[in-house]
C-alpha cells in the first residue's frame, strides 16, 4: 500500500485519539492549545440526513460539556411523561398527522430553559425550516439577551450520502454504527463490542432515502440560506472519518471567536 493511501487512516487515527484525549477533564489544551474545552453558547448543525449530525452532536457535546437537545428525544420524553404538549403531539402523530411547528417550538423552549443549557447547547434536528428558525432567532434575542448562534453546515454530495447509507449496519443493543466498506465489524455480520447480530434501519434504502434526500432539498436549503448570512456560519466537508471532522468544527470555531 503506498503512502498516500495510508495518509487518510493515518490522520483518522490521530484524530481519533485527540478526540478521546479531549474527552478527559482538563486534557484539551494540554492537547492542543488552539482549540478551546469552553462551549461557544448555543450551537446548529444542519446538513442532509446521513452526514453524521448525531454523531458529530454527541462527540461535541462531551467536549463542550453541553447538551445534545435532539427535537425527536423532547418528543418522546413529551410523549412518555404525559405532559399536556406529550399528549397533544401523540393525539396528532396517532392521527397520521404532523407535529405542528406551535408545538414543537413550546417543546423546544421548555428544553433550552432547563439549567444545563445555560452554557450553551447543540441542536439537532431542530429548527428544520426557515419559519422555524425565524421564531429560534426571535427566542434567543428576547430569551438570551440576543446570544450568538453558531451554525455549522456539514455537506456531502448526495450520492456519497446514499453509498454511505445503504452498507450502514447498527447493533441493535449498544446502537454502535458500522459501514460495511468504510468501517467493517471485525467479525462479518457481528457487532465487534457484544458480538450482537447487525442490522439494518428499514429506511436505509436507496426508495425511501431519495424520498428523505428530496424533502431536506425542498424544507432544509431555504434554512442554510437563512443562515448564510450570521456572523458565525461555517460549511464544512462531511465525506471524512468522524474523527477529523470533529477538529475541524472545534478547530474552526476556535479560531472564529478567539
Amino acid at each position: 500500500m503506498s503512502l498516500n493511501e495510508t495518509a487518510p487512516a493515518k490522520e483518522a487515527f490521530e484524530g481519533l485519539s485527540r478526540i478521546e484525549g479531549f474527552l478527559s477533564p482538563g486534557s484539551v489544551e494540554a492537547k492542543d492549545p488552539t482549540v478551546r474545552a469552553t462551549a461557544p453558547g448555543p450551537v446548529l448543525l444542519i446538513g442532509a440526513p446521513g452526514v453524521g449530525k448525531g454523531t458529530q452532536a454527541d462527540t461535541l457535546a462531551k467536549i463542550w460539556r453541553i447538551p445534545k437537545i435532539s427535537t425527536g428525544e423532547i418528543l418522546r420524553a413529551n410523549v412518555t411523561n404525559g405532559t399536556a404538549l406529550g399528549i397533544q403531539a401523540d393525539e396528532i402523530m396517532r392521527r397520521g398527522g404532523i407535529v405542528p411547528d406551535h408545538v414543537m417550538t413550546e417543546m423546544v423552549a421548555g428544553r433550552i430553559a432547563v439549567p444545563d443549557a445555560e452554557a450553551g447547547f447543540i441542536l439537532d434536528g431542530f429548527p428544520r425550516t426557515a419559519k422555524q428558525a425565524q421564531w429560534l432567532d426571535g427566542h434567543l434575542a428576547v430569551h438570551r439577551n440576543f446570544v450568538q448562534l453558531t451554525i455549522i453546515n456539514l455537506h456531502m454530495e448526495p450520492q456519497k450520502i446514499i453509498d454511505r447509507i445503504i452498507h450502514r449496519r447498527i447493533c441493535p443493543w449498544c446502537k454502535t454504527v458500522y459501514n460495511t466498506r468504510l468501517k467493517p465489524p471485525r467479525l462479518n455480520g457481528r457487532c465487534d463490542l457484544d458480538g450482537s447480530a447487525l442490522i439494518q434501519r428499514n429506511d436505509d434504502t436507496i426508495e425511501v432515502f431519495q424520498e428523505r434526500l428530496d424533502a431536506f432539498k425542498r424544507e432544509t436549503e431555504p434554512l442554510i440560506e437563512h443562515y448564510r448570512g450570521h456572523r458565525i456560519f461555517m460549511t464544512l466537508d462531511a465525506d471524512r472519518p468522524a474523527p477529523m471532522v470533529t477538529l475541524d468544527i472545534v478547530a474552526s470555531i476556535a479560531r472564529l471567536t478567539s
